[in-house]
């Protein structure tokens, strides 16, 4: 009927354990939400800023946390539920992290040297 779609052809199959995993992002939103009531009143932005980024964490974390899924089964990886769950929990974390040790690099290789005669 179809023509081998390669990767792309393990994603119809298991369309749950990616809708587990975008459960997982909502479940992240969450807590992200639930920390900011928490927060004491000096500590908090202004509510126009939390608005903008709110409504951004509810679209990007399902988003990331159902990419990682699909991109996990795409490797040809088994996932059970509760697996993708934790990749719907964590995704934005591996990411975070990939970020920042991105730009600590680009900033020791940007920064300038000191030369000893300064």
């Amino acid at each position: 009927m179809w023509p081998d779609a390669g990767p792309w052809s393990a994603l119809p199959a298991n369309a749950h354990l990616i809708a587990i995993s975008v459960f997982g992002g909502y479940v992240l939103f969450g807590l992200k939400l639930a920390e900011h009531f928490m927060r004491a009143a000096a500590d908090k932005m202004p509510l126009r800023r939390y608005v903008v980024c709110f409504s951004a964490l509810f679209v990007v974390l399902p988003v990331l946390g159902g990419s990682m899924t699909a991109i996990y089964l795409m490797n040809g990886d088994k996932l059970s539920p509760i697996l993708a769950l934790q990749a719907g929990l964590t995704s934005p974390a591996i990411v975070q992290s990939l970020i920042i040790a991105a730009a600590h690099s680009v900033s020791k290789n940007s920064a300038p040297a000191a030369h000893s005669g300064q």
